[in-house]
């Protein structure tokens, strides 16, 4: 007999509140886990933000300089302009909340509190998410503007 089943057989008598608690092995590397997600999570939103600031600097200078380049003064309504210019407003919307992921508000905090603490960064965390969340719209509100522009410009 093995040692799994002489440990069941020694249990079988008792009552529920006598069983040994056995832990489950999954629960540490769970834990674990758990963990690592809680210390990268500022990281990776951080990182996040990085890129959609590189992206959205990029896209707005090709576009300023294809914009710069055109003759569209003078020679379209101002309607027709500001729909040209809609897309570089919605880029730049995009790096200023993209950048508000680094500059968040200030938290007091209670270093002697592990409450207060969670509360803090759970505030800070939810704060840069809601900043990166934005910079993500503006960028794609200023693609489907550029999409927008696109067709009028080959419109004619």
């Amino acid at each position: 007999m093995d040692d799994l089943q002489t440990s069941v057989e020694k249990q079988k008598g008792l009552p529920d509140d006598q069983l040994p608690v056995l832990a489950d092995p999954s629960l540490k590397f769970w834990k674990d886990n758990a963990k690592v997600l809680l210390t990268e999570s500022v990281k990776s939103l951080e990182e996040t933000a990085k890129q959609i600031i590189g992206v959205a600097g990029i896209l707005e200078g090709l576009y300023f300089h294809a914009i710069a380049y055109t003759n569209i003064r003078g020679h379209a309504p101002g309607w027709q302009v500001a729909i040209y210019v809609a897309p570089l407003l919605a880029w730049l919307i995009s790096l200023w909340t993209a950048l508000m992921v680094f500059f968040p508000q200030t938290y007091p905090s209670n270093i002697n509190s592990a409450r207060e603490s969670r509360a803090m960064f759970e505030i800070l965390v939810a704060h840069k998410r809601r900043m990166l969340k934005q910079a993500g719209n503006w960028l794609a509100l200023g693609i489907v503007g550029l999409s927008v522009v696109l067709g009028m410009y080959l419109a004619g």
